[in-house]
């Protein structure tokens, strides 16, 4: 049986002890408070006035309020992060890092949740009403329209791990491209012959970048990509892929190395492989993922990768997003991070 919650009226909310109350409890003028908290430079207010203020505001338990504060200022100190990725580890430790290290800047983060179907128009808008200082777009696009909404309302925006072809909007992104070269050079050196490329998001300047990137280093020994499979991001997107190379497929047609897009789409693509079709990895097949997530370093994978060094990719959008704030600034910076290849265990010479 199950017992039914006693319901109670909540209180009505006591109003808010305000700036006023406690220069009454103080005896000074509501001003001088407002001096106090706001630290305002070019104030004369003494050292005993300071103390009396103190300690009314404890006595009545007064908290200034950031909203008063940002209107008279007018900042918010909010920073808008719209993300469409929750399911990547490497997006989840991004936005880790970036609440963290602006909320020490003195900034509060606003997360927006993009719907992989959704529109960023309605979600950028959101972001807008709320007055944010800046914007970071994680793993979303800006058109021309939104660009152009953004420098209405005077609303500076990054890009982050990702870069607009035809936009001028700041950036920082891994040098995606070289990061494609550097794989694709690899596997040509352990004597690969047959690479295929499991691909992200169609038209994603990641995705486009290391295919490019893997292409040229294929090239440059005479090879071209031997099969692609353009999915997603996720476990699900790798599992797909393999039953896309390896379904019905004679084993002499086979890969012998395959890049993947993400380490999540990586090890999606290595269990469903083992499982499935039986493919010893990487006896049969090498693979590479993206990411260096904490899952290539599982003793069932020892995944081979290519590691972005997030903390620096973070501290780079923050720097030029707090730029764009505080200064006027001509010109658009697009960041490229070099990425770094992690040789383990999916990867061995075909000699």
């Amino acid at each position: 049986m199950i017992e039914k919650r006693k319901m109670v009226k909540r209180k009505v909310r006591q109003r808010r002890v305000s700036s006023v109350d406690v220069a009454r409890e103080a005896g000074v003028s509501q001003a001088t408070v407002s001096r106090v908290f706001n630290q305002k430079k070019g104030t004369n207010v003494s050292e005993e006035t300071v103390e009396k203020i103190m300690a009314a505001a404890k006595k009545i338990n007064y908290r200034p309020s950031v909203i008063a504060r940002s209107l008279q200022e007018n900042t918010t100190n909010i920073i808008g992060i719209i993300n469409r990725r929750f399911d990547s580890s490497f997006h989840m430790k991004s936005l880790d890092l970036f609440s963290r290290e602006l909320q020490k800047q003195g900034y509060t983060t606003l997360l927006l949740n993009l719907p992989l179907d959704g529109s960023m128009d309605s979600t950028l808008y959101k972001a807008l009403e709320y007055q944010v200082d800046g914007i970071i777009l994680t793993s979303a696009n800006l058109t021309s329209s939104l660009a152009s909404e953004c420098q209405n309302y005077d609303t500076p925006v990054v890009q982050f791990n990702r870069y607009s072809l035809y936009q001028e909007v700041d950036s920082v992104c891994l040098d995606n491209y070289r990061a494609g070269v550097d794989v694709g050079s690899y596997l040509v050196e352990l004597n690969h012959k047959r690479i295929g490329y499991v691909s992200g998001v169609v038209g994603s300047s990641t995705s486009v970048d290391r295919k490019k990137g893997l292409e040229e280093g294929l090239g440059r020994a005479g090879l071209s990509l031997a099969c692609e499979y353009v999915g997603g991001m996720t476990h699900q997107s790798g599992c797909r892929a393999a039953d896309s190379f390896f379904g019905g497929v004679a084993k002499d047609s086979w890969p012998d190395a395959v890049f993947c897009i993400t380490d999540d789409v990586a090890v999606g693509f290595i269990d469903q492989a083992r499982s499935i079709y039986g493919v010893n990895i990487p006896e049969d097949v090498s693979v590479v993922g993206f990411d260096d997530a904490p899952i290539a370093k599982w003793p069932q994978y020892k995944l081979t990768t290519v590691s972005q060094p997030i903390e620096t990719m973070v501290m780079e959008a923050i720097d030029i997003l707090l730029d764009l704030i505080k200064y006027e600034k001509s010109g658009v910076t697009k960041k490229m991070i070099p990425g770094s290849l992690v040789p383990r265990s999916t990867v061995k010479d075909r000699n």
